[in-house]
């Protein structure tokens, strides 16, 4: 045979090449498998602390959780981030809150974005009534200027909504005053309270261990100019811890003044 002429023989591959091509699919489906189980057992997991938080806001189904723990996630605050104040004013507080102490001991346990919830230091129902209880004498001594009937943010409990009066003309009063329809804060099961503040009151709320951020209460857009205000909710949201006691209780009237204050445009507020 012409040794020019040689037939085309393919060198063999290494025993350990052809293992290789024969291993690597295999591990490739065992790698997804697992991503997905763990993904799915996340999910799990996910849906039952969400189930755990209660009724509020979205509804309390598999649907409510995909909207808030999947869709808007990813757009709100890190939960290290709920009591930074960076982004707020130094100056321009109002003098009663700029008065006010340091709230004594840890901050209580919070959980949730929407429903957001309070999971220590929680006091008994008796504190919830006395809270409601703040808020009907509020609307009473100012029926002009207030309103007090189910939330719409929360749709579940209690809220102080701006008069429509004062509502129809909004040259004076805040932007989230007229987005939030009127709503200026809401009681929880829990006693805790969700409540808008100016930017400065918020600032000194949250450094004075009284309050922090829930978490769409973003001042900026994130992902490249998108989501800012979920559900309408503003930027100086707060959650404002349960009053464990009568003291934190008086600090709770000095701080619901002040949120009407802001939401109303400051007009004058008697105190309950």
């Amino acid at each position: 045979m012409d040794v020019y002429s040689l037939p085309n023989v393919t060198e063999p591959h290494p025993p350990t090449a052809l293992a290789l091509q024969r291993v690597t699919p295999v591990l490739s489906y065992v790698a997804v498998f697992f991503s997905l189980t763990s993904f799915l057992w996340w999910c799990i997991q996910d849906y039952r602390f969400f189930k755990s938080l209660g009724v509020g806001g979205p509804s309390h189904d598999i649907f409510g959780w995909f909207k808030v723990h999947i869709l808007v996630r990813p757009f709100t605050l890190a939960v290290r981030d709920t009591i930074w104040t960076g982004d707020y004013p130094d100056h321009g507080a109002h003098k009663d809150i700029m008065a006010l102490p340091d709230r004594r001991g840890e901050r209580p346990v919070i959980l949730g974005i929407a429903p957001q919830r309070q999971f220590s230091q929680c006091p008994g129902q008796e504190m919830n009534s006395r809270v409601l209880a703040l808020f009907s004498s509020f609307v009473h001594n100012n029926p002009n200027l207030l309103q007090q009937r189910l939330s719409v943010v929360e749709k579940h409990h209690s809220a102080l909504f701006v008069h429509p009066g004062i509502l129809a003309k909004p040259d004076n009063l805040p932007e989230i005053a007229t987005i939030a329809n009127g709503e200026m804060g809401h009681i929880h099961g829990d006693t805790s309270l969700h409540l808008y503040f100016s930017p400065a009151d918020a600032k000194i709320l949250i450094e004075r261990g009284w309050a922090q951020r829930h978490r769409s209460a973003r001042t900026q857009p994130w992902w490249f100019g998108g989501l800012k205000n979920m559900w309408g909710i503003g930027d100086t949201f707060l959650i404002v811890y349960a009053p464990r006691d009568q003291h934190e209780l008086d600090v709770l009237c000095v701080l619901i003044k002040a949120s009407i204050m802001f939401m109303t445009g400051e007009q004058e507020v008697v105190k309950s």
